[in-house]
């Protein structure tokens, strides 16, 4: 059944929801076993001038529902407005919290029962929100400045709370225990040149990880800091760059107190663009296992090509094998979180390349990863954070238009050793931004893979199995308002999975209405998409893997 239905804040009025168009296109997509919308939802926000529409954040919590943040002014006082809503968008609590001048949610991550929001109050001044996300009770939690630090992510888990960034050019940990109030900056972890590149925190097995990478003394390396939660150093592995590889993101799996597995992109020192994928064991105290995967080992890593090019590519791997010199590509790659399901870590990358104003492409001028950072660009080593921090994300000189063509997405599965089971990739067909969002999601049902784009009003999708070949996108019109409302203008739309088979599709809408008043709203609105897998085809292949 599909529901659509708005909600009202400020007492700011909303139209009727056009109940009927969206039961008829639910009831289409059903019987086609495709694409369906079940809900719909906007939130209309009556603010002020200066209220920045970006600045926003959608959290999906998986079956537990959906909690959504925005920034705005009402009656001259700006506010951070948090609201949970069911997986149906039933309001289920909200919360109100007073900011003022330039302050702003630069980071959040969930753990446990709770979220926690790191706002900026400028000035190296911080507050840390904790939400119940059962309840919705907040409480702000406060802790004394020892140093004047930037932070730009907070981990969370416990009583431990994390705040990572840096300090004089140098990364440090701020670790806070909200039990005992004691806080402490994490020792050893300083050096110079260098960046935080990722921060975990594992109760179970009592570990605290800090990486840090960058040049140090003239060499490039990866640090990898073990802490017990009490932020004792137990000890640390170095992991020297050579001329074959750097490493360049850093996605981490803790699997035992002594144990991690590392995945991520890695680049060749003679050419600073990502040349291929890696995992790395550590375990007892030293590197346990390294696997590179140079992107033309991938089955369909130039799928994205037409058949001409693809020969031309192929034909220019096979001689550089012969010369024993790697093939050389242009794009940069952003990771998104791993995902662990059963005896399975997926990790996908999206492919980008930026280009200047003038058309140039910029191979030989790295921008740097917006979500694992750079000397240019630290602080995007997560998707959370709002969306204005990923606008202009890497980008060195703010001054400069820059634009990011996107080449492809790529889904690889791993075993819990770090061998490379399978891939597949979803060709972008070089759609260009002006901004850095996630454009690219998907769902794993016993290794069929479901992959889906989206581009304004439309969604790119196909289904496939493991690395099997699969060129058909199937294109599917997302369904506008009725016929009442105009859309003036959408941005900032986003799809992202949400749980089971359900998407989320996000953004922000200018909608004109001559029955209402205002006649122009400001609207954010969310979309649920369900994407049901074939299950004809998952059980060919399981059929074929049987016999073999």
């Amino acid at each position: 059944m599909t529901n659509n239905k708005k909600i009202t804040i400020n007492n700011s009025l909303f139209l009727k929801a056009n109940f009927i168009l969206l039961l008829l296109i639910g009831i289409c997509f059903s019987s086609s076993a495709q694409i369906q919308v079940i809900d719909h939802t906007e939130i209309t926000t009556k603010s002020e001038e200066g209220s920045d529409f970006s600045d926003y954040t959608a959290v999906p919590l998986g079956e537990n529902g959906l909690l959504v943040s925005l920034t705005h002014y009402i009656k001259g006082q700006k506010e951070i407005l948090i609201a949970k809503y069911d997986t149906t968008f039933q309001n289920i609590w909200e919360q109100k919290h007073v900011v003022k001048g330039e302050d702003k949610i630069v980071h959040y991550v969930v753990a446990d029962s709770f979220i926690y929001y790191l706002v900026d109050k400028q000035r190296y001044d911080y507050e840390i929100l904790k939400i119940n996300l059962h309840s919705g009770i907040m409480k702000i939690i406060t802790y004394e400045k020892i140093l004047k630090a930037t932070y730009t992510e907070i981990c969370a888990a416990g009583n431990i709370i994390l705040l990572g960034g840096e300090a004089e050019n140098n990364p440090v940990v701020l670790h806070l225990n909200i039990k005992t109030g004691r806080q402490q900056i994490l020792p050893s972890l300083v050096q110079k040149s260098t960046y935080l590149a990722n921060l975990s925190i594992d109760i179970e097995n009592d570990v605290i990880l800090a990486i840090v990478a960058g040049k140090y003394s003239s060499y490039k390396y990866s640090f990898f800091y073990f802490y017990s939660l009490d932020a004792q150093l137990r000890y640390n592995v170095t992991i020297p760059d050579n001329k074959e590889y750097d490493l360049q993101t850093f996605r981490p799996l803790i699997t035992a107190t002594d144990e991690i597995i590392v995945f991520g992109t890695y680049s060749s020192p003679k050419w600073k663009r990502s040349q291929g994928i890696y995992s790395l064991k550590i375990k007892n105290k030293k590197e346990d296992g390294f696997r590179f995967y140079d992107f033309s080992y991938l089955n369909n890593f130039f799928n994205n090509l037409n058949e001409k090019k693809r020969e031309k590519m192929a034909t220019k791997v096979k001689r550089a094998r012969k010369k024993d010199s790697p093939v050389r590509y242009s794009n940069d790659y952003f990771v998104s979180p791993l995902r662990i399901e059963k005896d399975r870590i997926y990790l996908s990358l999206e492919g980008y390349n930026p280009v200047y104003q003038n058309g140039n492409n910029v191979a030989n001028n790295m921008i740097g990863n917006p979500y694992f950072g750079s000397g240019n660009s630290r602080v995007y080593n997560n998707r959370g954070g709002s969306r204005s921090m990923w606008q202009n994300g890497g980008n060195p000189n703010p001054n400069m238009t820059v634009s990011y063509k996107y080449e492809q997405g790529i889904v690889c599965s791993f075993d819990k050793e770090g061998k490379l089971l399978w891939d597949n990739q979803f060709d972008f067909d070089e759609f260009e931004s002006q901004k850095i969002f996630p454009f690219f999601s998907y769902s794993v049902r016993n290794d069929t893979l479901a992959l889906f784009r989206l581009d304004e009003e439309e969604l790119f999708y196909k289904q496939t199995v493991k690395s099997k070949e699969q060129e058909l996108i199937s294109e599917y019109e997302v369904p506008r308002r009725d016929s009442l409302d105009n859309i003036v203008n959408r941005s900032d739309e986003i799809l992202m999975h949400w749980y089971d088979d359900n998407y989320l599709v996000s953004g922000y809408q200018i909608v004109r209405n001559q029955l209402s008043s205002p006649a122009r709203r400001k609207v954010f609105y969310f979309t649920r998409l369900r994407y049901p897998f074939s299950a004809v085809e998952v059980d060919k292949e399981e059929e074929k893997e049987e016999k073999k």
